[in-house]
């Protein structure tokens, strides 16, 4: 139901519309003249506004200007009679979403209400998503000037700026690097350079998608395709439309899956799962892994076909450590985050915080010193953060042979209570990351649980 507004100088005409919207479940009120209306607009503001050409005190181009003055930015159907068809394309020109012809149907007034509102609806819902992901878009900064960083943002900025082919489509990416070193970033930030910036980026985390629904996740499904599929569903190649799809963590995809988005990737065509019809999608495919996709090929884990046709362009993020002076730049970013989220505006950083920063190894990259530096904000009770704030002395670094253990148990070192301590000590260095915990050690992700199990060892609680 919307309130609706005429401003019409013909009371058999105002008297008309009134009723006819009114069984059409809307709320209408009635003016005769635009000084009248005005007053009206302010004591009520209105869904939608008919406005005729010629009123007694003003025009209706006019009184669409005073409208937007006093903060209306409901659509506007302007009412004509037949020698003022100009004024009206004029007022169309100005901003008013339609326009109806004297002698009025009433279906026609009440069809052309319904139009104009379901347009508008859509108008707002896209102007709210597009503002969320510009929102979404100026969270995600690319922060940094080493060499590494800036030939990677130069590489970056060299593929945003590749036009679409001549089947609308845009190569795939491949970001390889740790847990935590900003793949997901680097991969928004060549989005909303590119020429698809204005459409739809769309994440998925691959180890959090059930093997069994992956197909469905990703192609969607037809109502009937399986147990509960009551209704049709979109896959996300469809909600990525013209976008980006990024799949992070694609080296924990099923090979079953792996063989049906080479297909998509390569003819830009897919079937819903349980359907017939044959799917076109230009959506860009970019996706990110911290695991050796080659060793993953040679064990039989992963195609290759697909490995060679996602790495058109592969990018390498650098880790933290490697970053020198970045990481003050990093914290300082976050910092400026916290201060306003815990309303600290006078914290900063003490100098003896940033030496404790730049000597730490930062084994979980940037996302590790988020979290360090949220927590240093939260706990901080003066107006700068310590290094014994920062916490970074009890946490481990890696030791010059790679070793992520910092020792092992006094007394008799039994092998079990050896592997137990070494297990430990990888998952409080990944803060409990089982993927990165189980590449650390050599492991797959299912040995490890299953020595989680064994060994009694919560894996959300490594201490």
């Amino acid at each position: 139901m919307a309130h609706i507004l005429v401003i019409d100088d013909e009371e058999n005409l105002r008297i008309s519309m009134q009723l006819a919207l009114k069984r059409a479940g809307h709320t209408c009120r009635i003016e005769a003249n635009g000084k009248d209306g005005l007053s009206a607009a302010r004591a009520k503001f209105p869904d939608l506004v008919f406005v005729d050409v010629n009123l007694p005190d003003t025009d209706g181009l006019k009184l669409m200007g005073e409208l937007r003055a006093i903060g209306i930015d409901a659509p506007v159907i302007v009412i004509t009679g037949f020698g003022t068809i100009a004024s009206a394309v004029s007022a169309m020109q100005q901003g008013a979403v339609d326009y109806i012809q004297k002698p009025l149907s009433m279906d026609e007034v009440v069809l052309s209400v319904s139009r104009c509102l379901e347009n508008h609806s859509i108008r707002n819902q896209l102007d709210a998503y597009r503002e969320a992901q510009q929102r979404a878009s100026d969270r995600i900064s690319v922060i940094g000037d080493c060499p590494a960083m800036c030939k990677l943002l130069e590489v970056s900025d060299k593929i945003a700026a590749l036009p679409m082919d001549n089947e609308g489509s845009l190569p795939t990416v491949l970001l390889l690097g740790d847990t935590g070193t900003g793949k997901e970033a680097i991969a928004r930030y060549i989005h909303r350079r590119g020429p698809a910036a204005d459409r739809p980026f769309v994440h998925v985390n691959c180890t959090a998608v059930p093997e069994n629904f992956f197909e469905s996740e990703l192609f969607g499904h037809e109502s009937g395709a399986f147990t509960n599929a009551k209704s049709a569903k979109k896959g996300l190649f469809e909600v990525a439309e013209e976008g980006t799809l990024f799949l992070d963590e694609i080296g924990d995809m099923p090979l079953t899956t792996q063989s049906k988005l080479l297909v998509a990737i390569e003819s830009g065509r897919f079937r819903r799962l349980g359907g017939t019809a044959e799917r076109v999608t230009r959506a860009r495919v970019m996706a990110a892994t911290n695991s050796d996709l080659e060793e993953k090929i040679e064990r039989g884990e992963f195609r290759a076909d697909l490995f060679y046709r996602l790495k058109v362009f592969c990018l390498q993020m650098p880790a933290l450590r490697e970053r020198g002076d970045d990481v003050i730049q990093l914290a300082e970013h976050f910092l400026e985050r916290f201060r306003q989220k815990f309303r600290k505006p006078e914290l900063i950083f003490a100098d003896e915080a940033k030496d404790a920063l730049l000597a730490y190894d930062w084994p979980g990259n940037v996302r590790e010193l988020a979290n360090v530096v949220q927590r240093a904000a939260l706990l901080s009770e003066g107006s700068a953060v310590t290094a014994e704030t920062l916490n970074l002395r009890t946490r481990p670094s890696d030791n010059s042979n790679g070793s992520t253990a910092k020792g092992f148990p006094t007394g008799i070192a039994t092998l079990e209570s050896v592997e137990r301590q070494l297990i430990k000590e990888t998952l409080h260095r990944t803060e409990g990351n089982i993927s990165e915990s189980a590449r650390l050690l050599g492991l797959s992700r299912g040995s490890l649980r299953h020595k989680l199990d064994k060994l009694n060892i919560p894996p959300n609680d490594p201490t």
